[in-house]
This record gives structure tokens, sequence and C-alpha cells, in this order.
């Protein structure tokens, strides 16, 4: 294990974690792509999608330049990753549950994800830890892109299928971040889950792309 920071100076600005910042970036590139992508979205699931991919993409366009920039924003740099990764996370689980017919069961997972989302996100802010984000994640893509999606797809919505897949590539990135599991310092922890959640993000577009033919 490793988790040594690779600091650098560049143009009279001391800067770090130059990986953190293209696999951030990488996502922003394909977020803001899938987006685009999803232009002709008329439906509430689609429209959810592509919030998703929007919100997403400026969540990890912060990233990139919070773990940049740490030495001058230090923890509060990262807040606006934070803020608006909860908003994605918000913004999946209701593209998820807009395929539910039952609309009370609907309801109060739309207030779990909401009461969920602010009270993790208040955690972290005022603690100034990653941790409760991380935790916010986990539960929201574990319970709705995974449980949710996979039931969705046993009861016919095939295109479901790929939501679970990305949840399945993307969870080898919780012991890599509990467990600090870094292979290299030009692939540490942090840049190995972020690769694996771009894997994650391209099953949710090619799920989401083949619902926008269906609808």
């Amino acid at each position: 294990m490793m988790d040594d920071k690779i600091v650098f100076d560049f143009l009279g600005f001391h800067l770090q974690e130059p990986m953190a910042l293209i696999t951030n970036w990488m996502m922003t590139v394909f977020s803001f792509y899938a987006y685009v992508k999803l232009k002709k979205s008329t439906t509430e699931e689609l429209l959810n999608w592509k919030k998703f991919f929007l919100w997403f993409g400026v969540s990890t366009f912060f990233g990139g330049i919070g773990h940049l920039f740490f030495h001058y924003f230090d923890i509060p740099g990262k807040f606006p990753n934070w803020i608006s990764g909860v908003v994605a996370a918000y913004f999946v689980g209701k593209a998820v549950l807009s395929n539910m017919n039952n609309k009370i069961i609907r309801m109060r997972l739309t207030y779990f994800i909401i009461v969920k989302g602010l009270l993790l996100l208040a955690l972290a802010i005022s603690i100034s830890k990653f941790v409760f984000i991380a935790i916010d994640s986990i539960l929201t893509y574990l319970i709705f892109c995974g449980f949710i999606a996979y039931y969705q797809y046993k009861n016919g919505i095939i295109e479901m299928k790929y939501m679970v897949y990305g949840v399945l590539v993307c969870l080898p990135s919780i012991f890599i971040f509990f467990f600090k599991l870094s292979p290299h310092r030009w692939l540490n922890k942090d840049d190995l889950s972020h690769l694996l959640m771009l894997s994650c993000i391209i099953f949710f577009y090619i799920g989401s792309k083949k619902r926008l033919k269906v609808t």
C-alpha cells in the first residue's frame, strides 16, 4: 500500500495529483458526451438520466480541480465536487425509480434519496470528511442501480441489465477506497476508483441509450 501524492510546480503554481485531474476529467468528458447524445430524451426516465450525466460531469470537473489545487483550497475546494456528486446521485436514483409503478413506494424511496443525501452531505461538509460522500454514492448506486435495476430487469425491462453491469464493474472501488489499495504513485486508489467509475457510467450510458430507442 502506498499513498504518496505527486506534488509538482507549474507556471508558478504549487500543484498535486495530476493523475486525479486526468482521470476525473476523463469522466467529465464522457459525461458531457452522454448528456449531448441523449438530447432527444423526452420521458421522465431519460430526462433524469440526462440530468445525471450533466451533474456527474460537473462533479468530476470540480473533482479534478479540487485535487490539483488542494494546496490553495484545501478540503473546502472539494465541496463543489461533493455537492454536485450528491445531486447526480439523486438524479440517478430518480431515473431508476421512473420505471416503478407503485407510486407510494416510489415516493418513499424518493424521500429516502433526498434525506440520505442531505444528511450525509451535511456530515461531510461539517466534519470535512469525504467518507460520507462515498457512503452516499455506495448506498445510491447499490440500491437503485444494483438491486432495484436488477428487479426491473427480471421483470422485463432488459436494458436495466447495463445499470447492474455498471455497478458490478465499480464494486471493487469500495474495497480500493476503504482499504486504500494504491498499486502505484501514478495509479493510486483515487485514480483506480475513477477509472472503474468511468467504466460504470459507460454502462449507464449504454443502458440509457437503449432505453431511448425503446421509448
